[in-house]
């Protein structure tokens, strides 16, 4: 009997599906099944599938003809003979030591389960690029956290595919995924229910798994799957309400999470699919409000407090306000990594938003990148901070004359960036450090 069953979801996936399995197989803990669950692929993945049974005894594949993802993840559980449970996503990937540093957690302190943090990351210029992603506060890594002791304090697994679970834990609290048509947002009621229903739980302050998100079939910007979300929060509830679920602090976390989840969508949704969802929020929380309000929404969370004290309007554009700023994250990082080591990259600004910028670009790994500091305040030029020369605006330009210019200044960034375009710097190499 192996030790751990990989349940990896597939549904016409023949692009990423290679990396993804031999990911599987070149785990350092090898005393795994892999369950391929096949969602009636019309593409090439069906006969990639064939190519690696043949060769890995190990890989059994599951032609499941319902296509939704989470009847797919059920079977998968169903048909598991692994003592953990652990769920890939065949645009994903495991790190080579994932399963093996996940099991020993599992086996030295036996929690129902046990999960990690993981790596966003996506392809540019024929480069791959990796942004760590932490999912927990600081005080809840590296211990076994009791969570029936403290369900007041519940900590809801943010990603499921980056941990294991006991098959036997998953069985006998009867925990499935919604089988509603499509493959959007089924996970939800799955890590609610084992978040609230788990007696221990422990989080591996390291990144184990590789999530893909330059996957050009996201569904952020489908208006009728981001309606979705909230289906599945009625499914969790009718869950909790058959389970006859009365804790107060599971049906306050419900809430808590039902609401942040609508809009921290909102936030990354395109127009359409946000404004199909901000209708259905609203239409939810006139039939919550008389209970929320009743218990103070202040006490549940901060998003919760915004939408029954804000107009509709002020929501909007908030919402609206934080998608901006979202896309302008994306295009920064998208720019910081399309910059060759060669041409560099330029700080403009060497005060406390200039050191903000700089461990910014270090977090996410792009140091080397890094060629010079400057500053207008000429008291500067010549010294160090940290590891990098600070020199003139002129200098750098006579440097670096294809440098990417990322300027962090609070109140004078739009005359720093006039500056530099008087010097000849094109606006695509110019980014306001937010």
């Amino acid at each position: 009997m192996p030790k751990i069953t990989v349940i990896v979801t597939i549904h016409n996936a023949e692009k990423y599906l290679r990396e993804c399995i031999d990911s599987v197989i070149a785990q350092s803990f090898q005393d795994i099944e892999i369950l391929c669950m096949d969602g009636g692929s019309t593409d090439q993945s069906p006969k990639i599938l064939r190519e690696y049974a043949t060769k890995d005894h190990r890989i059994r594949i599951i032609n499941d003809t319902n296509t939704s993802y989470g009847h797919k993840v059920n079977e998968g559980i169903r048909q598991a003979k692994g003592e953990y449970i652990s769920v890939l996503e065949s645009d994903d990937m495991y790190q080579v030591t994932m399963l093996e540093k996940l099991y020993y957690i599992a086996e030295k302190y036996h929690p129902d389960y046990v999960n990690a943090d993981y790596l966003n990351f996506f392809d540019i210029d024929g480069k791959r690029r990796f942004i760590p992603v932490k999912m927990y506060k600081e005080e809840d890594y590296g211990k076994l956290l009791e969570s029936q002791k403290h369900l007041e304090d519940m900590r809801q697994i943010l990603r499921y595919w980056t941990g294991i679970f006991r098959r036997d834990f998953l069985i006998q609290k009867n925990i499935k995924m919604n089988e509603s048509p499509g493959a959007s947002f089924q996970d939800m009621s799955f890590r609610f229910l084992t978040s609230a229903l788990a007696e221990t739980t422990y989080h591996l302050e390291e990144p184990v798994y590789l999530y893909r998100i330059d996957n050009p079939g996201s569904s952020v910007y489908n208006p009728k799957k981001a309606v979705v979300i909230a289906d599945e929060f009625d499914f969790l509830k009718e869950e909790l309400i058959k389970r006859k679920i009365e804790n107060i602090s599971i049906w306050k976390h419900f809430y808590i999470w039902k609401y942040n989840d609508f809009y921290g969508n909102l936030c990354r949704f395109g127009k359409e699919a946000r404004k199909a969802l901000f209708i259905r929020c609203y239409n939810e929380l006139d039939k919550d409000r008389a209970l929320l309000e009743s218990s103070k929404g202040e006490t549940y969370s901060v998003v919760l407090a915004d939408l029954l004290g804000k107009s509709q309007e002020e929501i909007w554009t908030d919402i609206g306000r934080r998608f901006q700023n979202n896309q302008d994250r994306e295009n920064y990082i998208k720019k910081i990594f399309s910059v060759s080591k060669q041409d560099g990259i330029i700080i403009f600004g060497c005060g406390i938003r200039g050191k903000r910028a700089l461990t910014d670009i270090e977090f996410l790994g792009a140091k080397e990148q890094i060629s010079y500091l400057t500053d207008n305040m000429e008291a500067l030029w010549g010294s160090q901070l940290e590891d990098y020369f600070i020199i003139s605006p002129e200098e750098t330009i006579k440097r670096c004359p294809n440098a990417l210019y990322l300027i962090a200044n609070k109140y004078y960034a739009n005359d720093i960036y006039k500056q530099l375009q008087s010097y000849g710097v094109d606006k695509e190499r110019l980014v306001i450090f937010q």
